[in-house]
């Protein structure tokens, strides 16, 4: 049970703070302006998500900087924003038999279906194949004449939500028709196990919940190989902690 001993706010300022912290230790800087909360935990969390990395041995590094000296670090602030126009995190993982895979790990990308090639949805957080973002001309965007950009499921390694509130059951069970969408066969609990390793599909959640919540929390880490963060606002370290990786719910890169 997480304890409620610290407060679940915190400043803009604060956030800002330690965003720019964070970055600097890449030879990176923030340069964009968040007004709200929200906004400010989203980019917080897409941090520690990289960090989460880090801990489980993976090589990171900011790649598609921008501006002069190409230092900037540009958020997706948007889905409708264009790949190529922000930045991203690869996490790299080299094997003594000189195997190397990499992973992009995205910020507001668009993920194509698993059921229907019709139907996107845009997660805030994605850990895809290298290169694996694609487009196509859509007639429904705007009459074809912009390129639409989008990821197929089956390139997603894994992919995560934030929620900046005070959480209650259904929004937190509302969390299972994502993973239905992109990964329906954790629907089963059947998950890839071969390495390199991914957290599962997960919800990051500012507010820290009751008794109640911690028991679906458990309840739907255990039937579908995800993971409810509660509390991150209060306890951001839970995600990319070493201690508590034992705690954290892990999908594989393939079943091969």
């Amino acid at each position: 049970m997480i304890a409620q001993t610290k407060s679940p706010f915190k400043a803009n300022s604060q956030f800002a703070q330690e965003i720019d912290s964070f970055l600097a230790q890449y030879g990176a800087v923030f340069a964009q302006e968040a007004k709200r909360t929200s906004a400010f935990f989203e980019l917080a969390a897409y941090n520690d998500i990289v960090k989460f990395y880090e801990t489980a041995d993976y090589t990171v590094s900011p790649e598609n900087l921008k501006g002069t000296g190409g230092k900037q670090f540009v958020y997706a602030l948007s889905p409708s924003a264009k790949p190529e126009n922000c930045s991203y995190f690869l996490a790299k993982k080299v094997y003594k038999s000189g195997k190397t895979y990499s992973f992009e790990i995205r910020h507001n990308v668009r993920i194509q279906s698993f059921h229907d090639e019709e139907i996107f949805v845009s997660p805030d957080y994605a850990v895809i194949e290298k290169g694996s973002i694609v487009s196509i001309k859509k007639v429904d965007f705007y009459n074809g004449k912009v390129d639409y950009f989008f990821v197929a499921a089956d390139k997603v390694k894994t992919f995560a939500e934030t929620k900046h509130y005070a959480p209650g059951p259904e929004l937190v069970l509302n969390f299972v028709g994502l993973v239905n969408e992109l990964m329906p066969k954790l629907m089963a609990n059947n998950f890839p196990t071969k390495p390199p390793m991914h957290f599962g599909p997960s919800l990051f959640v500012s507010g820290i919940g009751n008794p109640h919540l911690q028991k679906i929390r458990d309840s739907l880490g255990k039937r579908y190989t995800i993971n409810v963060f509660l509390g991150l606002f209060a306890f951001p370290s839970q995600v990319y902690s070493a201690s508590n990786q034992v705690n954290i719910k892990k999908i594989g890169s393939s079943w091969k």
